[in-house]
């Protein structure tokens, strides 16, 4: 069972995360990694939500929201995610965790685009009195609160599909944890040599992109 104050939490974690994204901050807590992780922590076992936050996080690893770019928009999401998987447990709840995830995250992020647009007309409404000129202070609060909405509304839209998802359908998944993992790395895997190819260059950048990784991931294992 779920406590509603466990609810309440990972609603407000989902919507902090969306506002990070882009509207405030941009401290990186939108990060699929650090929302599973918390969210995790927040229904008491972190293990899942860093297992859950690190699949998502290779998946989504080289997309980043910066500009006029469009990317499906996994913060939000992988609350909804982790939820699924503390909820149904095993590799059935592991992978109805990631398709949560990873479907929610493309819709979270046509609801990205739809709010650029309608942070375009409330910023044009706000500049067209008589003189053109208004203050800014106004619009852009109006432009955080709607954010702020759509992201508790995403949240609340993983929340509901995590909780809804029967334990039946976990219990058909055949596979293993551990075939579970490792089927769903694979995705992980491709943008994983789609980022080394765009940013490690060849040659020696390439070595020592690939030691830095090495070396980070032997700290997370013995951490």
């Amino acid at each position: 069972m779920i406590e509603p104050a466990s609810i309440a939490l990972l609603a407000l974690l989902g919507t902090w995360s969306a506002l990070d994204g882009t509207a405030v901050g941009q401290f990186l807590i939108a990060r699929p990694l650090v929302v599973a992780t918390v969210a995790g922590a927040i229904l008491g076992d972190v293990q899942a939500g860093l297992l859950v936050g690190m699949l998502l996080e290779g998946v989504y690893i080289g997309d980043i929201p910066a500009g006029g770019a469009r990317f499906p928009e996994p913060g939000p999401p992988a609350v909804g995610a982790t939820l699924a998987f503390v909820r149904l447990g095993g590799g059935g709840g592991l992978a109805l965790g990631l398709a949560v995830g990873v479907v929610l995250a493309v819709v979270a992020g046509r609801t990205v685009v739809a709010l650029r647009h309608l942070n375009g007309r409330i910023v044009a409404k706000s500049y067209a009195g008589p003189d053109g000129r208004r203050g800014s202070a106004a619009p852009h609060w109006t432009c955080i609160g709607a954010d702020a909405l759509r992201g508790l509304v995403v949240s609340l839209l993983g929340i509901g599909l995590a909780l809804g998802i029967p334990q039946e359908l976990a219990r058909a998944w055949t596979l293993s944890m551990p075939a579970t993992s490792g089927l769903l790395a694979l995705p992980a895997l491709v943008s994983g040599g789609a980022l080394l190819r765009a940013w490690a260059g060849s040659g020696r950048r390439r070595l020592l992109f690939l030691v830095g990784c090495a070396g980070g991931l032997a700290l997370a294992v013995i951490g």
